[in-house]
């Protein structure tokens, strides 16, 4: 099995793959070249439209005249109208489905580069399109490459946690327990389900919440000086509302929230701990 086949088999293994050009200037050129002919109909038509013929009154005000006029130049006009509306409907879909290729998303950096190594490595795709279209999958058309089910766009944390540390892991110790795909498209691949990373990034983002207000409030506890308290206090909201911006995916007026009721928290527990000690 080679060629197309080939890669079809392997995009259709995993839809992140299924990396293609979506032609942008094509497809606006293609528009721009409708849009100029129906000017030029819709030209056309309005000289047919005020022609000055008595005889013309009528089939300008009723349709069934128009339509089923016998005149040369009401045919004209009714044909010149039956071709516009012909362009029309390839316009206005060539239009929709344009608006909607551009919302899809492109791909994420890791798989179109994964593809790129898939096709070139001998072992795996072995440059398996030998024509003009095995340009598509080169740096210039990056921006105009898109996926047909890209991966949603995570937090900064998922995406250093699995495009840095699985790669990591894999190689140190993943690799030792796991068996690679085998499916005959390629050698030495092998597969970390999304649900599973997504699981342990969840994982370890409850536990850093859970640990945030206990070591914030017990190095309060410890800390005798009231001005290094209120030093604390700051430094370690700072580090709350980083750690929401890296590892969540929140808006900002819900990190702005949060954060304030974490300090809130920080300061009750920091005026208790003075008050008691004024005691």
């Amino acid at each position: 099995m080679e060629g197309y086949c080939k890669v079809a088999r392997f995009m259709g293994r995993q839809d992140e793959y299924a990396i293609f050009r979506r032609f942008r200037a094509l497809n606006a050129q293609n528009l721009l070249y409708l849009q100029a002919e129906i000017t030029h109909l819709e030209a056309q038509l309005y000289s047919l439209a005020q022609s000055n013929s008595p005889d013309r009154i009528i089939s300008n005000q009723d349709w069934w005249s128009l339509a089923h006029s016998e005149e040369p130049e009401d045919s004209e006009q009714w044909h010149k109208i039956l071709e516009i509306r012909e362009k029309l409907e390839q316009y206005n879909e060539t239009i929709l489905k344009q608006a909607r290729i551009a919302k899809l998303n492109p791909p994420v950096a890791y798989d179109r580069e994964f593809l790129r190594l898939w096709l070139a490595r001998p072992d795996m795709g072995n440059f398996p399109l030998l024509g003009l279209d095995q340009e598509c999958y080169t740096d210039k058309h990056d921006a105009d490459l898109v996926a047909l089910r890209s991966r949603p766009a995570p937090d900064i944390f998922s995406r250093w946690f699995t495009y840095c540390v699985i790669p990591w892991w894999h190689h140190f110790v993943g690799e030792k327990f796991k068996a690679p795909i085998e499916d005959g498209l390629d050698e030495g691949v092998y597969r970390y389900e999304n649900s599973l990373l997504a699981a342990t990034v969840r994982v370890i983002t409850t536990v850093l919440a859970s640990l945030f207000p206990v070591c914030s409030v017990t190095a309060l506890y410890f800390i005798e000086s009231n001005f290094i308290r209120l030093a604390s206090v700051i430094v370690a909201s700072a580090f709350f509302a980083l750690a929401l911006a890296l590892m969540t995916n929140a808006r900002m007026i819900e990190v702005f929230a949060a954060t304030s009721a974490y300090a809130a928290v920080n300061v009750v527990f920091l005026t208790n701990v003075v008050y008691t000690v004024g005691q």
